[in-house]
């Protein structure tokens, strides 16, 4: 999905220019891997899906969290090879990665691949540019599994903020939040997904005046499947943070 809104919005930006200031278009798979210790390599593919050639380079970072934003920094946790290439119109390139060490940690490693769109030497001219970036999350999980998730709501300075706290060793994806006090009436839906990492939290700001204090039900669908938490809702206070 992330991949065919990039393209959509490269070629509406491309209609009113010319070919030689649009900018290429590829697409990768898989979207996503969970690699372990003893297969702690992965092969990513990457096809040029424009009419011109594309250079690519790739990048892999250590990935966390900081409850409302993403922290991506600089790791040689990863090889990569090849980390830079030229693809022609058309065709496909095979990018392969594995670990620099073996890691026996018991809690999940996370890491992302950023692949970016070189722009090509003298394209400095004038005209529109646009260049693509497509990020891919890498996980290493450990052999023994387990998952929990901690939720709370509460409202600070009048608005309401959701948290979630993971105390398992692995990643949660939540796909979609939907919270109520009971009816569906006024159900406040969050259709954002979210990485939640192991040992770090999550945090949604939620500006809306539906939710009411006491109990209230939190609906979770996530890349497993559903969950269903009940919460308590308590009176406005005055943030810690």
């Amino acid at each position: 999905m992330l991949n065919k809104w990039r393209q959509l919005l490269a070629a509406a930006l491309c209609a009113g220019a010319t070919a030689t200031a649009c900018a290429a278009s590829f697409n990768v798979n898989p979207i996503g891997f969970d690699l372990t210790t003893e297969r702690s390599s992965g092969v990513l593919q990457i096809r040029n899906t424009g009419e011109q050639p594309v250079r690519i380079q790739v990048q892999a970072v250590d990935w966390s969290t900081d409850g409302s934003k993403e922290v991506l920094s600089d790791t040689d946790a990863l090889l990569l090879n090849p980390p830079i290439f030229s693809i022609e119109p058309g065709q496909l390139q095979f990018l392969r990665f594995g670990l620099r060490r073996p890691e026996n940690s018991a809690s999940e490693k996370s890491y992302r691949l950023l692949i970016d769109e070189v722009p090509p030497a003298g394209s400095q001219g004038p005209g529109l540019r646009t260049l693509l970036r497509v990020s891919i999350p890498v996980f290493i999980t450990p052999k023994i599994r387990q998952e929990k998730i901690s939720w709370q709501l509460k409202r600070v300075a009048g608005a309401l903020l959701l948290s979630a706290a993971n105390e398992g060793n692995v990643h949660s994806k939540i796909n979609q939040l939907r919270l109520s006090n009971g009816d569906d009436k006024d159900a406040l839906q969050i259709n954002a997904p979210a990485y939640v990492l192991p040992g770090q939290r999550k945090e949604w700001p939620l500006a809306n005046g539906k939710i009411r204090d006491g109990a209230v039900r939190l609906h979770i669908l996530t890349d497993k499947g559903e969950i269903e938490e009940h919460l308590t809702l308590e009176a406005d206070q005055v943030s810690s943070r």
